[in-house]
């Protein structure tokens, strides 16, 4: 049986996940709780386990990348089932709302900071890394933000880029 690999909306303020790393590659075979893929969220980071044993097919997302709620990531089927057409189209089309709501959040952020006065922030500026990459840092008296800027990071720092950033 084929399944498309869909981020849900796990929790009420869910609204994207960053799939940091991929456990399987195109072509592998996966059973029912094999590990499919590393999942970020703003609370919480775990391992997305498949329900359907089957064929990895096709993988839609590269590692590191931010998707919406509701975008596929991969498609599970049998060794002569081919992935459904206009997966990518309608990822596209998901990926451009979702920009759109987010620079206007972004706008009506701006807009609000300036009536709050000068001390209000558009945004934390924390930056986002799993928790073992923060335990890391901590273990290593490292800012997870100065790893961030001196290795140029825009999406979520993992544990490896901590330890690449201690190489250096």
């Amino acid at each position: 049986m084929a399944e498309l690999i869909i981020i849900e909306k796990w929790a009420e303020n869910l609204d994207q996940a960053t799939i940091n790393a991929w456990l399987v590659s195109e072509g592998d075979a996966v059973r029912p709780g094999d590990s499919l893929c590393e999942i970020v969220t703003d609370k919480a980071t775990f391992e997305y386990e498949v329900e359907t044993a089957g064929v990895v097919k096709a993988i839609y997302v590269p590692p590191r990348s931010t998707v919406p709620v509701g975008y596929v990531i991969a498609f599970i089927g049998q060794p002569c089932e081919e992935p459904p057409e206009g997966i990518e189209e309608q990822n596209s089309a998901l990926m451009a709302e979702h920009r759109a709501q987010a620079e206007a959040e972004f706008e009506l952020d701006l807009d609000l900071s300036a009536v709050a006065g000068r001390g209000a922030t558009a945004s934390s500026g924390r930056v986002r890394a799993t928790p073992a990459a923060r335990r890391l840092a901590r273990e290593h008296n490292v800012a997870i933000e100065d790893v961030a800027r001196a290795l140029d990071l825009d999406g979520v720092v993992g544990e490896d880029d901590v330890r690449r950033y201690l190489d250096r």
